[in-house]
């Protein structure tokens, strides 16, 4: 039977012949050529900016173009229409590369900005638009300045932190998740913290927040983008943009303190304008004496040139003289007591409370710590050292009774010369 079967094979295929030769090596071929090819497949080299694109959610993300043999799915449609509708930055979508197969379809190789996502996805039949799976995408739009800020003004940072990457702390090269790979433009601004801002634009980014552009005025070190509410408003004028006043000590020639006003044109539309600080109905007339150095008094004819004083320009400097005040001694009045309930009234020591009291004024009044220009400020730490070495710290009454010195609730801002009081418990 085994050879009787095996003849009948022979002489089948014999009578088929070529033909059923040709039929089988047809069948081969069609079954190879299933897979698609990639027949190109190069680096796109446009504007990183014309090559933010979003997913469409109706073509699902391989690891290979999807009709090359071997192709994996690595986000379905069902992830990239999630992807689609997100409202986060991080899942903007950068395509960087293109291929075509044999068959005319296009296919793009993306990757999501936080790299959770890499493939390739269907994109279409031509190569000179994006389409398919996924189309182009602008990660900001234009906006509107907000009202709170103002291209004239000046602003600096309201808060600098190294461990802090929210948009709020430093200033970035393009608002964060807007570009691929683009971040900050340095980590640890809190060197420049005190450097001025310009606002000239603002936009917003896919979360909804609102960035701003900022012209670092100062030495440029932080221009760049910033979240509108990391800005905080600065009383303090670029030497560029105000008149410089340099207080001068007229006795020593010495300048002791520099301030910047803004500069505001008497007349705008002058060729070269200018802007007179002479008069005391002038605003920045009144800016000059606000900006004082503390312990200085104006002098007698303040100005060093009258003429450039009612003719200032914009980023010119000024001499303004002032004299050094007499050295005065921050002095002790009265004793108060803080009551059960809460409310103050005058202590009046007798005694030895008063022997003792009287020695600690005696002791404060030598100390050279509490004696300097009248008028500038003591610093508070330096106060409170000399009550404690005077004895002002605690008082013992004769029945045995011990006040207490609050130094929490002394005056703010002492400045030499000063008569204040002091508070105790008991």
């Amino acid at each position: 039977m085994r050879s009787s079967f095996a003849k009948s094979i022979y002489f089948g295929a014999a009578v088929l012949g070529l033909a059923g030769l040709s039929a089988v090596t047809t069948t081969t071929a069609s079954a190879k050529s299933s897979a698609a090819k990639v027949t190109s497949s190069k680096a796109l080299t446009t504007d990183a900016t014309t090559r933010n694109v979003n997913f469409t959610g109706t073509n699902a993300l391989y690891s290979k173009p999807g009709t090359v043999k071997g192709a994996k799915v690595v986000a379905t449609t069902t992830t990239a229409k999630r992807l689609a509708a997100s409202k986060n930055g991080q899942n903007n979508v950068r395509a960087y590369r293109v291929a075509t197969t044999n068959r005319g379809s296009v296919y793009y190789k993306v990757v999501t900005f936080d790299r959770a996502y890499r493939g390739w996805i269907y994109g279409g039949k031509a190569t000179d638009k994006f389409a398919g799976g996924i189309n182009s995408f602008a990660t900001t739009t234009d906006a509107k300045i907000p009202s709170t800020l103002s291209t004239s003004s000046y602003y600096t940072l309201a808060k600098t932190d190294a461990t802090v990457n929210d948009g709020t702390t430093t200033t970035y090269k393009a608002p964060a998740w807007s570009q691929y790979k683009v971040g900050r433009t340095m980590k640890d601004a809190s060197a420049y913290k005190t450097n001025l801002l310009q606002v000239s634009k603002a936009a917003t980014t896919r979360d909804g927040a609102t960035w701003v552009y900022v012209t670092d005025v100062t030495n440029g070190k932080l221009t760049g983008w910033v979240k509108a509410s990391a800005l905080k408003s600065s009383t303090d004028v670029p030497a560029s943009e105000g008149v410089t006043i340099n207080y001068t000590d007229k006795a020593t020639g010495k300048v002791v303190k520099s301030a910047v006003i803004p500069f505001k044109a008497d007349n705008a539309a002058l060729a070269n304008p200018t802007m007179n600080v002479w008069t005391d109905k002038n605003a920045a007339n009144k800016l000059v004496h606000a900006n004082m150095p503390a312990g200085y008094s104006v002098s007698a004819n303040a100005w060093g040139s009258e003429a450039a004083a009612k003719a200032a320009t914009k980023g010119s400097s000024l001499v303004f003289y002032v004299t050094e005040n007499a050295k005065k001694a921050v002095t002790i009045n009265n004793s108060l007591e803080i009551g059960d309930d809460g409310a103050t009234k005058t202590l009046v020591f007798s005694g030895k409370a008063l022997t003792q009291w009287n020695a600690a004024k005696a002791a404060f009044a030598k100390d050279s710590t509490v004696t300097d220009l009248q008028g500038k400020a003591i610093d508070s730490s330096v106060l409170k050292t000399a009550l404690k070495n005077a004895g002002f710290d605690t008082i013992t009454a004769d029945d045995g009774t011990v006040y207490t010195l609050n130094t929490s609730v002394l005056p703010s801002n002492v400045a030499f010369g000063q008569n204040i009081n002091l508070t105790y418990s008991k």
